[in-house]
């Protein structure tokens, strides 16, 4: 599922959220390293846009998932 946000004209889109989380992390040497962060400020600024339109209940769902399956016994 690919998150988006449109900022100033320009569409900015996140593949998974975990790319829409990095980039919307504020700056760390680390991750700039890494190539982990947002590309410019705008990016970020659309990404934190695009974190605040999710609604809690689809990462609480996807997580509440991935957690219920490692505590099942195979």
């Amino acid at each position: 599922m690919a998150y988006r946000h449109t900022l100033g004209g320009e569409t900015y889109s996140f593949e998974t959220l975990k790319d829409l989380l990095a980039a919307a992390s504020p700056i760390r040497s680390g991750d700039q390293l890494a190539g982990l962060c947002a590309a410019t400020d705008a990016q970020r600024v659309a990404a934190r846009y695009a974190l605040a339109d999710l609604p809690c209940a689809h990462s609480l769902k996807r997580h509440w998932c991935r957690m219920r399956k490692m505590m099942l016994p195979a």
